[in-house]
């Protein structure tokens, strides 16, 4: 530090100066250092907001580089109608995961958007539609005989005593074809054209009886051929192996069935009638011996099974015949599937139902069951699961075939293979008239059923 006097009035005064910048030079240094450390860091977040931003970019067009190539289809994106289909059938590359592998719905016939959701192979969720056609290829059915008899002067409708339907179409249009006269007895050889709404076309050669007196005949009657009468006892000697069980079925056709004696005949189970329609559009009706069979079955050891005899055309009446089962088995344990059986074929013609409306109403039937814990199964001829039902639906079927072999190679878990027989237990009427039935399954069932019943003794109406 250095000195300076200086003269004044008053006296010598000295001043101190300073070598280096002075404290105001030294804030503006200060100042200038932290604007120019502000400066730098700006500088960084630039560059780094810059570099994400590249990054991202580039992430980007690799993301959508990738989408462009994520998904590719089948070369056939056309599907018949009422197939079963999940997403990934029309899928033939996914780069990356399904979330949920969906159930496409095929009952509408036209263009049909399908939307997935996936998680990409960058672990993102994403969602990709694509575009399917629901066709209808499949020709219409004609079950018949050769012959149709009416009688002379006959008004109904003629196509109503053909067996006939679409799988699609619930009005397909029915036409004969030929030269005929209902009001002239004779023989007329016609035929029977039905044509669905999509252009398919089935035909068959009738010959049309027009006679004086006759009673209209169903061209589709089903006949049930009866084998001899036959015995629980025998059913037993030829069919009762280590894996098979053997059982009855019944309904209040029956009255009071001794179960008892029934158990000592070497019965295992019973098929119990809980509840049937009388006809198209009436009520629900609770057998009138369910409750006595159920709990008497119970009682002496067997176990049950039940079925109900449907005459319904809606969904909304399903619903109400799933519903009445639920209520009425609250109290009580079923051991084996619960059967929807609807029979009533020779009517089919008038009811406006297509092959995909008695499979709905069929499933969602078994569906609404096993919602509510209890498995079902399907009831049907084997003339019809041939023709009406689409077996591949269903785990659980009820097989009737009146032969002593069975050449039917679908599933199913029971076989109704005779028309007539009796038991200990049950004598009322129908004694003599049972029918029996031989389970036979796929290995990983434990248990095979043979029954004793008398379902084609009565129609249960």
């Amino acid at each position: 530090m250095s000195k300076k006097d200086t003269e004044t009035d008053l006296g010598k005064v000295t001043y101190d100066y300073l070598d280096q910048p002075t404290k105001e030079k030294k804030k503006r240094k200060t100042n200038s250092s932290k604007k120019n450390s502000t400066k730098i860091i700006i500088i960084l977040v630039v560059l780094m907001i810059a570099a994400i931003c590249i990054y991202k970019v580039i992430d980007y067009q690799k993301e959508k580089a990738e989408d462009r190539v994520a998904l590719t289809l089948m070369d056939n994106l056309e599907t018949e109608f009422g197939d079963v289909k999940k997403v990934s059938d029309y899928i033939k590359q996914l780069n990356g995961t399904l979330t949920e592998d969906k159930t496409v719905d095929t009952s509408t016939l036209g263009t049909q958007t399908i939307t997935f959701d996936y998680m990409s192979q960058r672990n993102k969720p994403k969602t990709k539609s694509f575009d399917i056609t629901i066709v209808d290829t499949t020709e219409p059915l004609i079950y018949s005989s050769n012959t149709i008899t009416v009688d002379k002067d006959y008004e109904g409708n003629l196509a109503d005593l053909v067996f006939s339907g679409d799988y699609c179409d619930n009005e397909p249009i029915k036409t004969f074809e030929g030269d005929y006269n209902l009001n002239e007895e004779g023989s007329y050889p016609v035929t029977f054209k039905v044509e669905d709404h999509s252009g398919n076309v089935a035909t068959k050669d009738i010959t049309l009886v027009v006679k004086q007196g006759a009673s209209s005949s169903s061209a589709s009657a089903q006949v049930f051929p009866a084998r001899p009468k036959y015995d629980f006892k025998d059913a037993i000697k030829e069919y009762k192996k280590s894996d098979t069980a053997i059982g009855i079925d019944v309904s209040a056709w029956q009255g009071e069935v001794d179960y008892k004696q029934v158990k000592d005949a070497g019965c295992e189970f019973v098929y119990i009638r809980i509840g049937f329609q009388k006809d198209f559009g009436d009520e629900n009706e609770l057998d009138e011996q369910f409750i006595r069979n159920i709990e008497n079955a119970k009682a002496n050891g067997l176990k049950v099974g039940v079925y109900f005899y449907s005459y319904a055309t809606t969904i909304d009446e399903i619903n109400q015949q799933t519903d009445f089962i639920i209520s009425n088995l609250k109290d009580y344990e079923v051991d084996l599937p619960i059967a929807f059986d609807w029979e009533s074929y020779s009517k089919y013609s008038s009811l406006k139902l297509s092959l995909y409306d008695m499979n709905k109403m069929a499933l969602t039937f078994i569906k609404n069951l096993e919602a509510k814990g209890y498995k079902g199964a399907l009831y049907s001829s084997l003339n019809y699961l041939n023709r009406i039902w689409n077996v591949n639906l269903y785990k659980n079927i009820w097989l009737a075939l009146y032969s002593s072999t069975n050449d039917y190679d679908g599933d199913f878990y029971l076989w109704q293979f005779s028309n007539t027989g009796r038991i200990d237990g049950v004598s009322r009427r129908c004694w003599s008239r049972y029918n029996v039935f031989k389970e036979i399954r796929g290995s990983n069932m434990r248990t095979k059923y043979v029954f004793i019943t008398r379902r084609s003794c009565f129609r249960l109406r």
